[in-house]
């Protein structure tokens, strides 16, 4: 009998959150519509989210999970605290075993028999390891440089990143922030490193790349910063760190970072280890599968359909991606989806190989029947997947991308469906967008009457087009917008501007669409893309 990748899929990533557990003991209750199963839960009402998600797998076979917290609630600048889990069926259901005060950013890995926690105390701290020898139920200590203090000079930054074992040594990305002030420009990538034989509590065991500063030049001046590296080893058999790299522009990147053999130098050529990458500006984890001979990665791509600036804050849509190279990455699948940018994201993943499956655990913003998360970043679930049989999924197995709050308008010409705006009339004086009360000004007389699909300024909406015979379709952006999104494309000549202090200019753009054609709106940045409609004709 064929196997239904589909339904696989689909089953595997949506299991209710009947099996759940929560803090001491109390269970968690979730609605049933969030993916996966739910490990820990936090409303919003306390000020305090999720993050940095990292997931091991004990010797006997026992799933350790943890994730720390941040937020005006918590103490992340001080001394962070990491809440740590257990499952004993196979990621089914969780018991929280321990707390450990300190641990911010950090990853679960095992070595020998022993559980470790390797990450700064808080945020942009210091480098601490603590080991484990009951699955996560007790922790050493870290008091002094022999103990699990690696290094104590501050500023270090990662997330639960990899630790990779390669020519005799264990490898882990981080980064230290020198200058100490503000966030990713002032990151230098490093890279971590031990003897795989060596005491992991001793910081003389442990060897620190010299931290490689980034430059705002480089790729083409769109480089925020870079971040999160991973440690992988390239088909030439050479180690590199691949950073997510913070860009304005919606083709996201990763940086190709080199790391000497002897773990003490990094080097980068900007003019050719910048990649396409898709989800590059937000945290990916990177690792190799002997079997198909593919890296393989979860990241937090960023569906045509919300295609923006600005790609770092859009987190709805979880994808499987390989490569075999590591400079050329394919999009195999869509394991989750919602339609709402804004409070709703799939981030952060952390994940391991399990024979034909993968396991993973996710940094969930979804609604919890208490005000949902905060927004999509301030995460306020912990949720365990397994992803079957992954290496036969297609983009035929993705989830179905779904729309919330439809919104439907159709004429003689087309049918305009999704979510995030309204339809309202193009007049002068006439509101520019929902959430704002900027008005159009000089709007072109030929345009004067017609409806838009009005949306709130800044909240990416989700419009696709059908036309129903051959058409021209007429949008609108503004004109440095367009650019980046339609290319080279001519306008119609009508321009208008509305309010704001700046009075930006919006131009109007004619796009040919055939008969049954079906076209998604890429809606980029603050503006958006309105759509325009013609009046329909009177008898």
């Amino acid at each position: 009998m064929k196997t239904d990748l589909r339904s696989i899929a689909f089953a595997a990533w949506t299991v209710g959150a009947a099996a759940v557990c929560a803090a001491q003991q109390a269970p968690v209750t979730a609605p049933s519509e969030v993916p996966g199963v739910v490990i820990d839960h936090i409303p919003v009402s306390k000020g305090v989210y999720i993050g940095s998600p990292s997931i091991a797998v004990l010797p006997a076979g026992d799933y350790v999970a943890s994730h720390d917290h941040f937020g005006p609630n918590s103490s992340e600048h001080t001394s962070a605290l990491t809440a740590v889990f257990r499952s004993a069926d196979r990621g089914k259901t969780w018991k929280k075993v321990s707390e450990v005060q300190g641990a911010f950013w950090s990853s679960l890995f095992v070595h020998r028999g022993s559980l470790y926690l390797l990450g700064p105390d808080r945020h942009h701290g210091n480098i601490l390891i603590r080991r484990s020898t009951d699955g996560g139920e007790t922790w050493t200590t870290p008091a002094s440089s022999t103990t699990g203090v690696l290094r104590d000079n501050g500023e270090y930054h990662c997330a639960p990143m990899p630790v990779l074992e390669h020519a005799g040594r264990l490898w882990r990305g981080f980064e230290w922030r020198h200058p100490p002030v503000a966030w990713g420009i002032n990151y230098r990538a490093s890279m971590l490193s031990a003897p795989v034989d060596a005491d992991l509590l001793d910081a003389a065991s442990w060897t620190l790349a010299e931290p490689l500063p980034s430059d705002r030049s480089w790729n083409g001046g769109d480089m925020g910063a870079w971040l999160e590296g991973n440690a992988v080893v390239t088909p030439a058999g050479e180690l590199v760190d691949i950073l997510r790299v913070q860009t304005k522009s919606p083709d996201e990147k990763a940086a190709v970072v080199r790391v000497s053999a002897d773990g003490k130098k990094m080097s980068f050529d900007p003019e050719t280890e910048f990649v396409s990458f898709p989800g590059g500006a937000k945290k990916f984890a990177i690792r190799f599968d002997p079997q198909s001979k593919l890296y393989w990665s979860l990241a937090s791509i960023v569906h045509e359909r919300h295609r923006a600036n600005n790609p770092g804050g859009i987190r709805n849509t979880l994808a499987l991606l390989c490569s075999a190279d590591l400079r050329n990455w394919t999009v195999r699948t869509i394991l989750l989806y919602h339609p709402d940018v804004r409070k709703h994201g799939f981030q952060y993943v952390d994940w391991l190989f399990e024979g034909d499956d993968i396991i993973a655990v996710c940094r969930t913003a979804y609604d919890d029947g208490q005000g949902g998360a905060h927004n999509a970043h301030d995460a306020n679930y912990l949720t365990f997947h397994r992803v079957a049989d992954f290496r036969r999924l297609t983009m035929a197995d993705s989830v179905p991308l779904t729309t919330a709050g439809d919104v439907r308008k159709e004429t003689a010409d087309l049918v305009v469906t999704g979510s995030g705006f309204e339809i309202a009339r193009l007049e002068e004086g006439g509101k520019a967008f929902s959430n704002r009360q900027y008005v159009w000004e000089n709007v072109p007389h030929d345009f004067r009457g017609w409806s838009y699909t009005r949306t709130g300024g800044g909240e990416p909406a989700v419009i696709t087009v059908r036309a129903k015979r051959d058409i021209t379709l007429y949008v609108s952006t503004t004109p440095a917008q367009a650019k980046t999104m339609f290319g080279d494309a001519d306008t119609s000549g009508a321009t208008f501007h509305y309010t704001d202090k700046g009075k930006t200019a919006m131009s109007v753009f004619p796009r040919t669409l055939r008969s049954g054609q079906e076209m998604v709106v890429p809606q980029g940045n603050w503006t958006g893309t309105l759509v325009l409609l013609a009046p329909e004709e009177r008898p």
